[in-house]
């Protein structure tokens, strides 16, 4: 038995992680097999994200996310709080009392995807993706259910990222054009 199947049946991911990074494995790839850990985890993630995230627009569309009273949803889990869309102009939407992060804003700085925490009695706790849309003035939330997202890029309507980042990772690709959509909420 080698080392590497030592490491991955005694569950010991940093072992893994570093014989795998020796073999010169390539990192999306690493994580498909060992999953994230802290030397992995880049900021901003699920567990550690900034207060204030803004679309960088320089003109009528500048917008901030700004997070609030997050609190951990359990001992070491990912943190969630309140969100609420700051428009240049003054206007200030609440997005959601349970929304986690980082947010991803897509290349033009007009829509922000949003981790969206939910609970169920059988389930335990779930995120769904949340979309808001600064020309429509909407919140669209999807119905697909997530363990823990990390959000890595949402370009051409697709958002791509992966899934439950330390424990049994997925790649996800959402494409927001196809998904069920939940509920449209106007923002006003």
């Amino acid at each position: 038995m080698t080392e590497f199947d030592r490491a991955i049946k005694k569950d010991n991911r940093n072992n893994a992680y570093r014989i795998l990074r020796e073999l010169k494995v390539d990192e999306p790839s690493i994580i498909l097999t060992v999953g994230y850990i802290k030397e992995n985890m880049k900021y901003p993630n699920a567990w550690d994200f900034p207060n204030e995230n803004s679309n960088k627009l320089k003109n009528e569309n500048n917008a901030t996310l700004e997070y609030s009273n997050l609190f951990e949803i359990g001992m070491g889990a990912p943190i969630s709080g309140i969100c609420k869309l700051n428009k240049k102009r003054g206007n200030i939407f609440l997005i959601g009392d349970n929304c986690g992060g980082p947010a991803l804003w897509n290349e033009s700085g007009l829509k922000v995807a949003i981790p969206i925490w939910e609970k169920s009695f059988l389930r335990g706790k779930f995120q769904k993706i949340g979309i808001v849309d600064l020309k429509k003035n909407t919140l669209t939330k999807y119905k697909k259910k997530f363990q823990v997202l990390h959000l890595e890029t949402f370009e051409n309507n697709k958002i791509q990222g992966i899934d439950s980042p330390i424990h049994k990772s997925k790649t996800i690709e959402f494409n927001v054009e196809n998904e069920k959509v939940e509920k449209i909420i106007e923002l006003n």
